[in-house]
């Protein structure tokens, strides 16, 4: 059917209505979720047809996951390449009116800020001993690099006392 049958058979409007919530859709994707000028979280990062937030944290990732938690497995390396890609093609964009480079919470460094997202550990939180995991580089208001080698670290230690490095938590977004 043609448009001009669909018009001349009333269906337009409804076809407007249609591509404007698919596009609406679309661009609720992705966001910075921000309090007071600080990146709290990414909102809607969609992995395989699911949506997921990710909120920055400090601490030991003994003391910042859920008990039982070990790591995200392959979810890890879905989610950096998500932030990284949704940076790099504008959808997420820390620059806000005329603020520049929001920083994210939990990381003090102006250059630039590393975010763990644990892979997998040698026990589980609360009392795991060493966790790998996949680092994404924050700088200059947007997700720079996602490194290729898990990074082992100590469970224990806290990042709040590391100006340049955060956790990144994952959760089903709802």
């Amino acid at each position: 059917m043609t448009i001009k049958r669909c018009a001349d058979h009333g269906f337009l409007p409804g076809m407007v209505a249609l591509c404007l919530a698919a596009a609406v859709s679309s661009a609720h994707a992705q966001s910075f979720n921000l309090d007071n000028g600080v990146i709290r979280a990414v909102t809607g990062i969609e992995i395989q047809g699911s949506l997921y937030d990710v909120t920055f944290a400090d601490g030991a990732f003994n003391g910042v996951y859920p008990a039982r938690l070990s790591g995200y497995g392959p979810l890890a390396q879905e989610v950096a390449r998500a932030l990284l890609v949704a940076s790099e093609s504008g959808a997420l964009t820390a620059n806000v009116g005329e603020q520049r480079s929001l920083p994210l919470l939990g990381c003090s460094s102006r250059e630039s800020c590393t975010v763990l997202i644990p892979e997998h550990s040698t026990g589980a939180a609360p009392s795991a001993q060493t966790t790998y995991a996949v680092e994404v580089i924050y700088s200059r208001g947007g997700f720079r690099s996602v490194t290729s080698e898990l990074w082992p670290f100590d469970a224990s230690t806290d990042t709040l006392y590391m100006p340049d490095m955060l956790y990144a938590i994952i959760t089903p977004a709802g």
